[in-house]
């Protein structure tokens, strides 16, 4: 894993309000009903389900973490769809990202300073702090990669 400068409660919500800020501009931006860019990739409602799934998934796997599990399950490429995603309004996608955002920080709020420190194994990835866990996933998971792929959609083809 890479360095990562110190990590903290405070620097983790920051994270989190620039993804809620960002993301919500996105979805302004969008039309949920962008087809996918090519073919085998996600279409833009794809998109917001997976971030929005990951966000609520993180404080369950960070659960692993203080109970002192050996290791965090982890999983690559669930779309974490669920059948009203499939005509939600893009205001179901923003308030399902708030409530996410605000539950992911309440979380961070909760935690004692020491447990962020705390370490498990997370599979190729060896073992890892809490901390490290929580700022992949809002940073580099969410806003890092998602980001810019919803980003795609601002420009895309709008369906007629």
């Amino acid at each position: 894993m890479p360095e990562m400068p110190t990590i903290t409660a405070e620097t983790l919500i920051a994270v989190l309000d620039t993804v809620k800020t960002e993301f919500t501009a996105a979805i302004d931006e969008i039309d949920v009903n962008s087809p996918s860019p090519a073919p085998g990739e996600w279409n833009a409602r794809q998109v917001l389900s997976h971030v929005i799934g990951s966000l609520q998934q993180t404080p369950v796997q960070a659960g692993f973490f203080l109970a002192g599990a050996p290791d965090v399950p982890v999983i690559f490429s669930d779309p974490y769809w669920i059948a009203i995603w499939h005509n939600a309004p893009a205001e179901s996608f923003k308030a399902a990202l708030l409530a996410a955002v605000e539950g992911n920080k309440a979380f961070v709020r909760s935690l004692a300073p020491e447990n962020l420190y705390r370490t498990a194994k997370m599979g190729s990835f060896g073992d890892t702090p809490l901390a490290v866990f929580l700022m992949i996933s809002y940073n580099n998971h969410v806003k890092e990669q998602h980001l810019h792929q919803l980003r795609t959609f601002v420009s895309a083809p709008q369906p007629t």
